[in-house]
């Protein structure tokens, strides 16, 4: 499963994600004078960069299609390391937004937000189940295509939750656009190649 080429590969873009939330952190730093708010700039800017690795995926969905992406060792390989940078900048990503509760004295527990939860130990699994099982059956199909949707759900809500009546957050309206039209891509994809599928049976 892992080469040392491939091992290489994904220390390597470990290391990328880790310097680029790093730099995330020292920006925020640099510029916010208030303790109190550098935590939740990076918070807020690991999450753009999670948008962005998350749209990267719908599109390698949509250009490849999820059941065509184990035809090819690049194709997979990028699926797969795409995953994984995903994850690792949303393990970083807990930690800004814990440190920001922290210093806020803020609670949430497991219960109130199931959800969540759930969601970012699925986010934690799916490289996982991309670099064992990358021949999808149609169970695991299912799965990588409901799991793509639900995080963009959740990074969706986030940005919503950034509009304000003082604050139209043009930007956070933009994205939610883009999201919400990429889902509808990937799922026109889906729907023509099982037509193409069904007809060819």
């Amino acid at each position: 499963m892992f080469k040392k080429s491939k091992l290489l590969l994904f220390t390597s873009a470990t290391f990328a994600i880790g310097c680029l939330n790093i730099l995330i952190y020292w920006r925020s730093k640099d510029t916010l004078h208030d303790a109190i708010l550098i935590f939740a700039e990076c918070a807020r800017n690991s999450g753009r960069t999670a948008a962005a690795l998350n749209l990267f995926i719908i599109a390698l969905l949509i250009i490849w299609r999820l059941n065509k992406i184990d035809t090819s060792a690049t194709k997979t390989l990028l699926f797969q390391l795409s995953l994984f940078m995903f994850a690792i900048n949303h393990v970083i990503h807990f930690y800004f937004v814990s440190k920001n509760f922290e210093i806020h004295n803020w609670s949430v527990g497991i219960i109130d937000n199931l959800h969540g939860f759930i969601t970012y130990l699925l986010i934690l699994i799916a490289p996982v189940i991309a670099l064992f099982y990358i021949s999808l059956n149609h169970l695991l199909y299912a799965f990588f295509i409901l799991h793509i949707i639900n995080v963009t759900y959740f990074i969706g809500i986030s940005f919503y939750g950034r509009i304000k009546p003082i604050d139209p957050a043009y930007m956070h309206q933009i994205g939610i656009l883009i999201m919400f039209a990429s889902i509808l891509l990937m799922l026109t994809e889906i729907f023509r190649n099982w037509s193409k599928e069904f007809k060819q049976e």
